[in-house]
């Protein structure tokens, strides 16, 4: 059911809460029905949520609460009114793909329902393996039991009773023992093989100007968190409709592409006359779908100037106020006005995957939500090696899968194999907190409890000193404090702790 979406004065919002239930008359004539609606003071987020149980014609009466004093030309009856956390414009599906709400709108709102997943389901050959397992006196895993079928069914039962001590064998030397230090080995386990890759890029054949940041570069982004990775790109899947149709994805890939003026047109700067000649360019334009009334839509959102249609190529600028100075910079702001496509997203192009047999396109630039946003696209695939995008659009959980995958991809791109819990422990120990940490002295080392291991990283008199004035105390339960101060670290064997009880008499 569709919500009406509304920009409103919090003096106005105030009334409504003060008489609800109450009529209140709006400037506006909602297209379908409308059961509840939604508020924003500042355009972009929504603090009230409303029910609305009807809409009917604009008539003055006393009765009714007034959004302004004229134009008004529906009222709608207003149930209740409750006050929400903060919900953004993203989360409503809205007719236009606008970013803010300067006045009203309509839009349905996504609604994402949690529920239990389903008990874990077994063939009943998998059920057969474990029981059978069991009995032996092996606890076999089920991601394992599935493997074993075709070995229970070719073996001897002494063959396979070998496999299965064979196994669980396995399966033991790679259990951790208690109080482990699993941080310094997943350290040294990830920091060693980081010594032997390369510093490289991977180019996309065909494309000067795209390229992707691998190896040792790519690991040192990741680890850091950085906000903006040095080579942004996201891989589009797309919906059946159109990933096998070959003209529909030229189409999205125009679409995509961020095209400004300069992409698709000369701009000739007249000092002598003080204007400015936007002269179109055929091929350029063509190959990009732009045509003249695009730019001419484009040229609207810039202040100060006065432009007219020359002829089917050219668009001549004039100033209202002269000034070489204003004229040099609206020549620089007509460079980079946008016309069409994505913000952010630079160039795209398409390959044809011949394991899926359909076409995947990659982007230089990366702009996870509103690419999601777009007709065409599975949202359910689509990826960007942003980290910092990723958590912001699909939250901190997301966000911790795309460290592992990105650190997985960059150390096995390089040949190296790397233990996957090493990496799924970096990735919870940067992401833990609820929001993605770099490990630094900004990040994971910066924060630490012990004031100790906070001075041996980096800065020690800063962090003394800070100590020292607010009168911190150090527990001593970790590795590097206990290091410095000479007793034995609570890891291992020094985490064992000998008791003697005497004979009692």
């Amino acid at each position: 059911m569709k919500s009406l979406l509304w920009k409103d004065t919090k003096a106005n919002i105030k009334k409504i809460a003060e008489n609800a239930p109450c009529y209140y008359g709006i400037d506006y004539v909602p297209e379908g029905k409308v059961s509840s609606g939604y508020i924003t003071a500042d355009k972009t987020n929504f603090e009230f949520e409303v029910k609305i149980s009807s809409v009917e014609e604009f008539k003055k009466s006393d009765e009714i609460v007034l959004k302004k004093k004229t134009g008004l030309k529906s009222i709608i009856k207003i149930e209740s009114i409750r006050k929400l956390d903060k919900i953004p414009i993203s989360d409503f599906k809205l007719s236009e793909n606008i970013n803010e709400i300067k006045t009203f709108a309509e839009g349905e709102r996504f609604i994402v329902k949690y529920r239990e997943k389903d008990e874990l389901t077994l063939s009943p050959d998998q059920k057969e393996i474990i029981d059978d397992a069991v009995s032996r006196g092996f606890d076999i895993p089920v991601s394992l039991a599935n493997k074993l079928i075709k070995y229970k069914k070719s073996l001897s039962d002494d063959k396979y009773e070998k496999l299965l001590k064979r196994v669980d064998l396995e399966l033991k030397k790679r259990e951790i023992d208690p109080y482990e230090a699993v941080g310094i080995i997943a350290a040294q386990s990830i920091g060693e093989p980081g010594t032997q890759m390369t510093m490289r890029t991977f180019h996309f054949a065909g494309v000067v100007e795209m390229n992707v940041t691998l190896g040792l570069p790519r690991l040192i982004e990741i680890v850091d968190a950085r906000r903006i990775p040095s080579t942004p790109s996201m891989v589009i899947y797309l919906t059946e409709k159109y990933k096998h149709d070959e003209d529909r994805v030229r189409e999205l890939i125009k679409n995509l592409e961020n095209t400004t003026i300069i992409d698709v047109a000369d701009i000739i700067t007249d000092v002598g006359e003080m204007n400015l000649t936007v002269k179109l360019d055929k091929l350029k334009s063509n190959d990009r779908l732009v045509t003249l009334t695009d730019v001419i839509s484009a040229l609207e959102k810039i202040k100060g100037i006065i432009y007219n249609q020359v002829d089917d190529e050219r668009i001549l600028i004039k100033l209202q106020q002269e000034s070489f100075k204003k004229l040099y910079q609206v020549q620089e702001q007509l460079k980079i006005t946008p016309i069409k496509g994505v913000n952010k997203i630079n160039r795209a192009i398409a390959r044809l995957d011949p394991k899926e047999n359909a076409w995947i396109i990659y982007t230089q630039g990366s702009n996870l939500k509103d690419v999601l946003n777009m007709e065409g696209v599975d949202a359910t695939r689509t990826y960007t090696n942003d980290i910092i995008e990723v958590e912001n659009v699909l939250g901190v959980e997301a966000a911790r899968n795309a460290i592992y995958r990105e650190a997985e991809n960059t150390l096995s791109e390089q040949g190296l194999n790397v233990d996957k819990r090493h990496l799924m422990l970096v990735s919870d120990m940067m992401t833990f907190s609820g929001a993605v940490r770099a490990v630094g002295r900004q990040g994971i080392s910066g924060r630490k409890s012990s004031v100790l291991a906070r001075a041996a990283f980096e800065i020690t008199s800063k962090h003394l000193l800070k100590a020292g004035l607010l009168g911190e105390i150090d527990p001593l339960a970790g590795v590097a404090e206990n290091i410095i101060v000479g007793q034995p670290v609570t890891l291992g064997t020094g985490a064992i702790d000998l008791v003697y009880k005497g004979n009692k008499k």
